[in-house]
């Protein structure tokens, strides 16, 4: 696997992608939105009735429009949403636009702590959640990474590394990838 700013010798742990419950949630809320939308468009459109069809076409074309543009941006923030986890650091490229993508990276030395929470019990029975990487030394500059699956085990297998980087460091050629799959099924 390769990234965008990988160093030479970097080994990649694990790659981080949101949870396709992410892609099916923004496209089932979005064309909820379009079709709310186009039903209120369509409502003000009787108050014009010598011009009831061209606005309907006009608005059925918008509708389209916005639902490409929406469904294609939805796409692109599912596809180019990677965080890696390497020997050497986590980096996290998290698309804001369909023009910029944040790069935000943390040196194993620079972090703090890594935890795991999950934002409801629906999303933590389906062992979905948030991880979040602290560092050691801006408080509030933390590595969010949501819609992660298992991520409480993803946060554990963190502290071993930090643990690893922090008490034995030459061992760190040592540690194996992360395998997301349940426990006891990880071989």
């Amino acid at each position: 696997m390769k990234f965008d700013g990988q160093q030479s010798d970097e080994k990649v742990l694990y790659v981080i992608t949101p949870h396709n419950s992410k892609l099916i949630l923004s496209i089932f809320f979005t064309t909820i939105s379009i079709l709310a939308v186009g039903a209120f468009l369509f409502g003000v459109t009787t108050f014009f009735p010598e011009f009831i069809n061209l606005l309907r076409t006009i608005i059925v074309l918008m509708l389209l429009l916005g639902t490409i543009i929406a469904g294609w941006w939805i796409w692109q923030a599912q596809v180019h949403d990677r965080t890696y986890i390497t020997d050497r650091r986590i980096i996290r490229f998290d698309v804001v636009s369909p023009f910029f993508t944040n790069k935000r990276a943390l040196f194993w030395n620079e972090v703090l702590k890594a935890k795991a929470y999950a934002p409801n019990m629906i999303i933590r029975i389906l062992k979905i959640g948030v991880l979040q990487i602290e560092p050691v030394a801006a408080e509030h500059e933390s590595i969010i990474i949501p819609d992660v699956y298992y991520h409480e085990d993803l946060a554990n297998y963190l502290d071993k590394i930090l643990f690893t980087f922090k008490n034995k460091p030459a061992d760190m050629t040592t540690i194996k990838p992360f395998i997301a799959k349940p426990k006891g099924k990880r071989d």
